[in-house]
């Protein structure tokens, strides 16, 4: 019996009861000394002595529960067996861990119950101060990496050495297995995973752009579709007219994905052939009325020419209008300049000319799509401007990441400081305007930590906190507000210990008679308050009964609207794990 058979054994006795299911053979049998070494552990933990057949099944599903956590899939051991029939030790770690207990605990409450757009941030400051996750986290680590294509950026350069390590024993955690990280370029490109390459690719691009186009020029015979289309993704980093002779033959690609990324970023270089031969075309749609103004109609026929630089004919199924499925592709490969100079427009004045245009719909979904790869910042203001767009929202972080730190500080503080919008409605606007990764500079916490002050931080709440969008601006304020501010931002909600007392014992005889002689004094203030009485009993009432005309639903409302969003335990618990985990990371990795 396989290790497999035996899993689905243990499965089957610990649903059923052990005690009613018939026990395998397996469980009294000899240890099978040629068997891999997954399965002889599992068969050592069922035949040795126990009570019960119960304790026996617990103790083989507690073997292979650690086995599971180590990184063992059952049935996949058995053939990797004959391939690696001894593992070598995990090279020595390049890379410290944090080592303060208090950060470690916070860190796997985070992989393990997130919130998850707080692991990304926390890998990068891992990254940034040149640490490695602990060991105890890997596990969890490269299970959040199995389940997220995106996470595994900032996941892989925090693994160390024995994260590579594990991940080359489970097949599922592939991506992060190869060479160690201080192997030579040559070794990571002849040996390490696609996704190491790809790294390697797109880190030479950063420092010597024709060095990696030569190297993944001489190795394209050699790769497959799925290996070619991210290594010709990578050059899109630092993209010049030196790379459009290679873009320009791969699109005659056997792969239709390579295809269309080649032509994608042919439209990045506005002076290359294709995004001339795109322009000529679109420049014959256009023609202005006796009024000068501007029109634009697509061709009754397509060109078979235009195939070849990425415009394909026939548009799918779901698509009605032929000729609007052509424009649009068009619009979508043509630099984005050539609008902005041939209509003499800027990004507004064209959304505008679109909206009296029959082909309104594909002008502007080919502008958008353009964006997704030229990231042009002049349209910034444009798309700050289409609230509730997703497109638009989706679009926004790449762009603000084209400009420098400084640009896009006085982008946000003008998106926080305009009269539109509610605060909550700022803050979450400037949310998602931001990349995955980053924080505001203290300056711009500090000032936005003032709004929060004067919004949540008196007895009466001003506008209305007791909303999904509030959390989520609240939530968002304590992943982007500067590390040092976190303090003052924690005490909206966090009241401060209060001061120890001294016993009574440790007063001074001083101290007492002091307090003796106040006593008088306060007989004195509370007579004269008793005395007064029937004045101020008469404008309670008046006041009780002044609050007794309110309905239900209107002292319900009345109520929500004094609600912070601390006050849900699911949003405080939240709030409390992202500042904690924060606070604990600027501690230990400035340190």
């Amino acid at each position: 019996m396989s290790h497999a058979q035996i899993w689905a054994a243990l499965q089957q006795s610990a649903m059923v009861g052990a005690q009613r299911l018939a026990v395998p053979a397996v469980f009294t049998s000899a240890v099978d000394a040629s068997a891999p070494v997954s399965q002889q552990l599992l068969q050592s933990a069922l035949v040795a002595p126990a009570n019960s057949t119960a304790e026996q099944v617990l103790r083989a599903s507690a073997v292979a529960a650690v086995m599971e956590r180590a990184g063992w899939v059952p049935g996949l051991q058995a053939r990797a067996a004959a391939v690696l029939p001894v593992l070598s030790a995990a090279p020595a770690e390049s890379r410290a861990a944090p080592t303060s207990p208090r950060l470690q605990q916070l860190m796997g409450e985070v992989l393990h119950d997130g919130p998850q757009d707080l692991l990304a941030p926390m890998f990068h400051a891992l990254d940034q101060a040149g640490q490695r996750l602990p060991h105890g986290l890997l596990v969890a680590a490269l299970e959040q990496g199995r389940q997220s294509i995106d996470m595994r950026q900032w996941l892989t350069p925090v693994l160390g050495e024995r994260g590579r390590w594990l991940a080359g024993i489970n097949a599922q955690w592939g991506f992060a297995s190869g060479v160690q990280e201080t192997a030579d370029p040559e070794l990571i490109w002849q040996e390490g995973s696609i996704n190491q390459r790809v790294d390697l690719l797109t880190a030479e691009r950063e420092s010597d752009p024709a060095k990696a186009r030569q190297r993944l020029e001489a190795s394209l015979k050699e790769l497959n579709a799925k290996e070619r289309l991210p290594m010709v993704q990578a050059l899109e980093t630092g993209l010049t007219m030196a790379d459009e002779p290679l873009l320009e033959k791969l699109l005659a690609d056997r792969s239709k994905e390579v295809r269309e990324t080649a032509a994608r970023l042919l439209s990045s270089l506005p002076q290359s052939a294709h995004s001339q031969r795109i322009s000529a075309w679109l420049q014959s749609m256009l023609s202005q009325d006796a009024k000068g103004q501007w029109q634009i109609e697509p061709p009754e026929e397509g060109l078979k020419e235009w195939e070849r630089d990425g415009i394909a004919l026939q548009p799918p199924a779901y698509i009605k209008g032929v000729k609007a499925w052509w424009l649009q592709q068009m619009v979508e490969l043509a630099p984005l300049d050539f609008w902005l100079q041939q209509l003499g427009m800027t990004p507004e004045q064209l959304w505008e000319w679109s909206r009296r245009s029959d082909w309104k719909t594909a002008l502007r979904q080919g502008w958008l799509a353009a964006l997704r790869s030229q990231h042009d910042v002049r349209w910034i203001d444009l798309l700050q401007t289409m609230d509730r767009d997703a497109r638009a929202e989706s679009l926004l972080p790449a762009l603000l990441d084209q400009l420098d730190p400084q640009q896009r500080e006085a982008h946000w503080l003008r998106q926080l400081q305009q009269a539109k919008g509610t605060l909550v409605e700022r803050i979450n606007t400037v949310e998602n305007g931001m990349p995955v990764v980053g924080e505001f500079s203290l300056s711009m916490s500090e000032r936005l930590m003032d709004e929060l002050d004067k919004a949540l931080g008196g007895k009466q709440v001003t506008g209305s906190w007791h909303s999904w969008q509030a959390d989520q601006a609240v939530l968002a304020c304590a992943r982007r507000l500067h590390a040092a501010v976190l303090p003052r931002f924690v005490r909206l909600w966090r009241l401060p210990e209060p001061a120890a007392e001294p016993p009574v014992e440790a007063q001074s005889e001083a101290a007492l008679a002091s307090e003796a002689a106040v006593i008088p004094r306060l007989t004195q203030l509370w007579r004269k308050l008793v005395s007064k009485t029937d004045a101020v009993e008469p404008e309670a009432a008046a006041i009780d009964a002044a609050g007794s005309t309110l309905t239900p639903e209107q002292q319900a409302k009345l109520d929500r609207a004094r609600l912070r969003p601390w006050d849900d335990e699911q949003v405080l618990a939240r709030l409390n794990r992202i500042v904690d985990l924060r606070l604990a990371l600027h501690a230990e990795l400035r340190s």
